[in-house]
């Protein structure tokens, strides 16, 4: 008997369907998505803070190009209160994920190449993202995270919805790295079991929450 890794948690969705929409993000959803992600990261992550990233880190002409390219994979989920975007959670094949890469044509801030170490050193061993198969690995790349409970079950829902459509289509299982506990927090509420990747405890000498995670997406 094949059992799933994923909870249910269509009450948690049937509840909050009642004040918002929740669909699949779309092109024209790319600047209200980069607006939202970057005040969830640069004021709401503590890695971002420790490594004084600012708004122009995460918003500039290439990086709407990456949102673009990201929505268009079709696993990323939005919560929309009236025409707003309030929450989202950006997924992709994990393989692609050099694709998604726009040069921008400046020098990277000291602040974005130390944010990228720091990815690298979370993919750990799927860091060489290339030499994956394809449609294998469901990367849980942004997640609109903040500690606030309502947009905590916002992030959920979005996060949810996007594992449920990795599923559809095929991939067998989802990585993300946890930058922020509410992230780790929806990733261990989604799946049953779930294996560490990576651990991450300091950041400029200073204590940091940081993890990357992968759990089965296909039943078992």
């Amino acid at each position: 008997m094949q059992v799933s890794n994923i909870n249910d948690l269509s009450d948690i969705i049937k509840e909050a369907e009642k004040v918002y929409t929740f669909r699949k993000l779309e092109k024209q959803d790319a600047a209200p998505l980069m607006a939202l992600m970057t005040d969830a990261f640069v004021h709401h992550n503590d890695a971002f803070v420790i490594l004084e990233s600012i708004d122009s880190d995460m918003s500039s002409e290439a990086i709407l190009q990456e949102y673009v390219l990201m929505v268009q994979e079709g696993l990323s989920f939005g919560a929309f209160h009236g025409d707003k975007l309030v929450s989202a959670c950006l997924s992709f094949d994990l393989q692609r994920k050099s694709d998604m890469n726009v040069d921008s044509g400046r020098e990277p801030t000291q602040a974005m190449k130390e944010i990228g170490r720091m990815i690298k050193t979370l993919l750990d061993k799927y860091s060489d993202t290339k030499s994956l198969p394809k449609n294998e690995i469901s990367y849980l790349s942004h997640l609109a995270t903040y500690s606030d409970y309502c947009k905590q079950n916002l992030a959920l829902i979005c996060s949810y919805l996007s594992v449920l459509e990795s599923r559809k289509q095929g991939f067998q299982k989802m990585l993300t790295g946890a930058g922020h506990v509410a992230t780790f927090k929806v990733f261990t509420k989604i799946f049953k079991e779930y294996e560490l990747v990576k651990n991450i405890e300091e950041l400029r000498e200073k204590p940091i929450f940081m993890k990357s995670l992968i759990a089965t997406i296909t039943p078992q």
